[in-house]
C-alpha cells in the first residue's frame, strides 16, 4: 500500500517498488496487490493509465464538498484544492477502470456532518464507497476531534447507518464503507486476538527505511522494528504482541465486543496513553454502542434481505481488503 504524504510526489520509487515486486513475486508462483491512497492532485491521464495497466487500487482522500474540503486541504499558498480534486476524480472515473474507486474522509475539529459529506461523494462524485476516518490522537492537536465531537460523529454514523438498513432492504448499497466493514466482520464471524494486522500481516516503512507498526506511527518516537537494509526485527514485534495479549486482561476479556474490537488502535492508545499497549479504554462506550447497532442491522438484513451479503459484501471484500480501512 502506498500511503501517504502523497505517494504520488514519488511516482518513479512506486514504478521501481512495482516493477521489482511483480518480477519478485512472479518467480516465486505469487501474486502480489497494490493500492494507493492520494489527495489526486498530482493525477493525470499517464499516471492513471498506469496504475489502471498495473491493478493499483485507488483511493482518495477528500474530506466532502468545498467548504469542508477546504479546511485542511490547501494548497503551500492558502487555496483551497476541492476544485482541482474534483477534476481529478472526474478523469479517474472517466479512464480508470481496474478497480472501484473509494473515498476516504478525515473528519478533523468541527466536521460531524457524516451524511452531507456521504452525499456529497457517493451521489455527486460518484464514489463507489466512502469511508470516515475521526482524528482523535493526531500530532497537531487543534485537528483532533473533541470528546463532544466524537460524540456526535458516532450518532451520525448510526443515522447514515439507518439509511444503508434502508437501502439494504430494498436491495441497494449506499456505499457506507465503515457500516459494509463492521457487517463483514459479523457475517464472517470474525474473532479477533488483536485490534489490527499492524505488526501481523503489515508494517509500514517510512521516508528513511525505519519499519514501523503501521502508519500511524512514521516519525513517532516510538522505536522501530527493524529497517529496510536490515531486516524486520521479528523478535521485537513479537515481544510487543504478546505484551498486547496480556494487557487484554485488563478488562477487555469480559467486555462483548472484544472479537470484534480486541482493546482498539495501538496508535490511540500511544496518543492518549503513552503506552500502545493499553486498551482504549475512552473509546470503549463508542464502539460498543456502536457494534451493538451493527448487529442490530445485520439480524435485520439477514432477517429480511439475506442475499444482500452476498450481492454486496463478498465482492467488496475482493475489491478492498486491501485497499480500505474501517
Amino acid at each position: 500500500m502506498f500511503f501517504g504524504g502523497e505517494p504520488l510526489s514519488n511516482l518513479p520509487l512506486i514504478k521501481q517498488v512495482v516493477t521489482y515486486a511483480e518480477q519478485r513475486f512472479a518467480g516465486l508462483g505469487r501474486t502480489v496487490d497494490f493500492s494507493l491512497t492520494t489527495n489526486a492532485t498530482l493525477l493525470n491521464e499517464k499516471t492513471v493509465d498506469y496504475l489502471n495497466d498495473h491493478n493499483i487500487g485507488i483511493a482518495v482522500s477528500i474530506d466532502g464538498p468545498p467548504a469542508y474540503h477546504d479546511r485542511n486541504r490547501i494548497t503551500v499558498g492558502g487555496r483551497g484544492t476541492y476544485d482541482l480534486v474534483a477534476e481529478k476524480v472526474k478523469l479517474l472515473k472517466a479512464r480508470y477502470s481496474a478497480r472501484p474507486v473509494g473515498a476516504r474522509v478525515t473528519l478533523t475539529r468541527g466536521i460531524t456532518d457524516i451524511e452531507a459529506i456521504w452525499d456529497h461523494l457517493f451521489n455527486t462524485l460518484g464514489f463507489h464507497e466512502v469511508g470516515f476516518a475521526p482524528v482523535t490522537a493526531g500530532d497537531v492537536a487543534s485537528y483532533n476531534l473533541s470528546g463532544d465531537e466524537l460524540a456526535t460523529v458516532f450518532a451520525n454514523m448510526k443515522r447514515l447507518g439507518e439509511k444503508y438498513l434502508e437501502a439494504a432492504l430494498d436491495n441497494r448499497s449506499i456505499g457506507f464503507s465503515n457500516m459494509h466493514q463492521l457487517l463483514t466482520d459479523i457475517h464472517e464471524g470474525t474473532r479477533k486476538v488483536l485490534p489490527c494486522g499492524a505488526g501481523v500481516g503489515m508494517v509500514a516503512v517510512d521516508h528513511a527505511g525505519g519499519i514501523d507498526l503501521c502508519h500511524r506511527f512514521s516519525g513517532s518516537d516510538m522505536p522501530h522494528f527493524g529497517e529496510v537494509n536490515k531486516g524486520l526485527d521479528k523478535t521485537g514485534l513479537n515481544q510487543f504482541l504478546n505484551q498486547r495479549l496480556e494487557q487484554r486482561n485488563l478488562g477487555c476479556n469480559s467486555c462483548q465486543i472484544r472479537n470484534l474490537c480486541a482493546g482498539g488502535c495501538y496508535h490511540e492508545s500511544y496518543a492518549r496513553y503513552n503506552d500502545p499497549l493499553k486498551p482504549t479504554w475512552h473509546y470503549c462506550e463508542l464502539l460498543r454502542d456502536w457494534v451493538d447497532f451493527g448487529i442490530y442491522t445485520y439480524t435485520q438484513i439477514l432477517a429480511k434481505n439475506p442475499g444482500f451479503f452476498a450481492r454486496y459484501l463478498s465482492p467488496r471484500r475482493a475489491h478492498y481488503e486491501t485497499s480500505q480501512s474501517a
